[in-house]
């Protein structure tokens, strides 16, 4: 249970994690706040509710990474 070796896509020991990384590039930007801030930063500008934009978001990475590669 405990010190599993296991992919998790909003965090990795190091690093933000792979979420973090296609954010910054949709974004165009890099932030050191992680990446529920600048959805909230995004949110806010855009009047839309933080968590609307997350789950919108995630849609479109996982939708992203489902696609083949080539």
């Amino acid at each position: 249970m405990h010190g599993t070796a296991e992919d998790f896509d909003f965090w990795n020991p190091g690093c933000q994690g792979p979420f973090a990384e296609w954010l910054w590039k949709r974004l165009g930007r890099h932030s050191s706040l992680g990446w529920a801030a600048e959805i909230e930063r995004e949110a806010e500008a855009s009047n839309t509710p933080a968590v609307e934009l997350f789950f919108s978001l995630l849609d479109e990475y996982r939708a992203e990474r489902s696609q083949p590669k080539g």
